[in-house]
């Protein structure tokens, strides 16, 4: 036999006769009900039969027509519940949430045109096969199975439903692309040539004309001017590790180029602006002087003084980086380095966090402490916080220095020995 339903306890102010209740309506929000009854127990008979035909309401509701309001930041229950909650629900994912929902998962009649309260776990499984059927990826399949079970484990927790359908209904497994891994000396190889790369379009801007009459600057020249801004960003991103977020939001204010000391307190997080990096992990680290020179040159090549609050790696006037401009650099260098055969032509695939993934295999390998690494990049995993916990005890771990870091890194990319520019580019 199921729990015994719970409802609404009356109330009744001192200035009224009148009992009142409060309840939590399906916008999350908690509304302020009259019973318009002066006893008691009437009010409780009231409060029974508002509820029930509430819940009767729910129930009759198509899965399409009840889930009309999620994934929308001003309505979705869910996030409003987990925001009020203090939990973490980006705008990005509610976003993307919202446009699987309208593109594929309510344009399935059979199953959003189902009440919901008649949802079976066959149906989800049904849809599911469906969508596979029509050729969608395995990896979008399983977010929208995803999206829906959020929606009916909601429904489930506000007693919408008597029971989740979605519980127990796993992904679909499926071969993911993995992030590739450069190791040291690819990565040496690839500073090298950015290094080339940059040299190369300074040379081609010598003398070029404007992109149109009246114009201060040619095209080749602002190339010139980026590919300063470019390599710097690039030899950050493999010397440090961060973050793409942390790496956009990041300030001239943040770095002492003298010490080479860094300040990682802010990320880029899309819809939801600037915030703290993940899991409010703040942190100060130390730059690779590979790094550090190549900012420094940047900065060098900037007309006047540069703003504090202005980012380091934005556009010559200080905004900042959007995720694609970021990503689309990176990638264009990566294609440039395997045409020019300074990296293999294989199937790695060379992202912004793959940057990280490879700062941290090759630290490990080179020895440094797993529990520097961890401090370094900002993890806060499950097996980070069994480390901390293990070692937190022993009192020699504080002379532990971060800067330690940026020196591995300085030997284990530091450039081929006996490799000549004309190598490399």
């Amino acid at each position: 036999m199921g729990a015994k339903k719970k409802y609404p306890e009356p109330y009744r102010r001192e200035d009224s006769k009148v009992y009142y209740f409060v309840y939590t309506g399906k916008d999350g929000k908690r509304h302020k009900q009259s019973t318009g009854e002066t006893g008691k127990e009437k009010a409780r008979e009231f409060i029974r039969s508002f509820m029930d035909k509430q819940d009767a309401k729910s129930s009759q509701l198509t899965f399409a027509e009840y889930a009309a309001s999620y994934y929308l930041p001003e309505t979705c229950p869910h996030f409003i519940r987990y925001r009020q909650e203090g939990k973490s629900i980006g705008l990005n994912h509610l976003r993307t949430c919202r446009s699987l929902l309208e593109k594929h998962i309510l344009t399935d009649a059979a199953f959003s045109n189902t009440s919901v309260a008649e949802l079976r776990r066959g149906d989800l499984l049904d849809f599911r096969s469906r969508m596979l059927k029509s050729g969608m990826g395995t990896n979008t399949v399983n977010k929208c199975v995803s999206a829906i079970k959020t929606i009916l484990s909601e429904a489930c927790f506000r007693d919408d439903i008597d029971s989740n359908p979605g519980a127990q209904v796993g992904n679909i497994k499926y071969e993911k692309k993995e992030r590739g891994v450069l190791a040291p000396e690819e990565v040496g190889k690839l500073l090298a040539f950015l290094s080339v790369r940059t040299e190369r379009l300074q040379r081609l801007a010598v003398g070029a004309e404007p992109i149109k009459p009246g114009a201060k600057i040619s095209r080749k020249a602002m190339n010139a001017t980026l590919a300063l801004r470019d390599e710097a960003m690039i030899a950050f991103l493999f010397c440090t590790g961060v973050r793409a977020g942390e790496l956009r939001a990041l300030r001239w204010s943040s770095v002492d180029l003298k010490t080479g000391r860094c300040r990682i307190i802010e990320a880029d997080k899309g819809l939801d602006g600037l915030g703290k990096p993940k899991w409010d992990k703040t942190r100060d680290i130390f730059i690779a002087r590979l790094a550090l020179d190549r900012i420094q040159t940047w900065k060098d090549s900037l007309a006047g003084p540069v703003p504090g609050d202005h980012f380091i790696f934005g556009t010559p006037d200080g905004e900042r980086i959007g995720y694609e401009g970021l990503h689309n650099v990176l990638e264009a260098i990566i294609e440039e380095a395997r045409e020019e055969d300074v990296l293999p032509e294989d199937e790695r695939w060379i992202s912004c966090h793959a940057a990280r993934h490879t700062l941290n295999t090759n630290l490990l390998a080179a020895g440094v402490a797993p529990l520097l690494v961890q401090s370094f990049l900002g993890w806060s995993s499950t097996e980070a916080r069994i480390l901390t916990r293990v070692q937190e005890a022993y009192t020699h771990l504080s002379l532990l220095r971060v800067d330690d870091v940026a020196k591995a890194v300085d030997q284990m990319y530091a450039p081929p020995k006996g490799a000549t520019k004309s190598e490399l580019a």
